[in-house]
């Protein structure tokens, strides 16, 4: 039936059909956080929410469009730095955009 110089987990991903490596989750699908707002949190609020030690401007009180803030986080400027793709994925990028413009939108209601 198998043979028997396999592994014993290539053994049983074949005797399952191969549906273990087919339900495992690609790295590059998987998100880095729950959600733009915790995403948010743990990146951009210790610079980015009107804070006396702030060194960039309040991204809750101003109306960036998701495009110029993928632009900065990407690109950075001045004391802003870099973010690559390894340290914030494109989703959860996306997700901090709808945040703030969730949060401002808010704030204006």
């Amino acid at each position: 039936m198998f043979d028997p110089r396999l592994t014993p987990a290539l053994a049983l991903v074949l005797a399952a059909g191969g549906t273990a490596l087919a339900d495992t989750p690609r790295l590059d699908a998987q998100r880095m956080f729950p959600s733009g707002e915790i995403a948010f949190q743990k990146i951009c609020a210790r610079c980015h929410t009107g804070r006396e030690d702030a060194v960039g401007p309040d991204l809750t009180a101003n109306d960036y469009d998701a495009d110029t803030i993928r632009h900065f986080a990407r690109h950075g400027s001045g004391p802003m730095p870099t973010f690559t793709e390894s340290m914030v994925d494109a989703a959860s990028l996306d997700e901090i955009a709808a945040h703030l413009a969730a949060t401002r939108k808010e704030a204006q209601e």
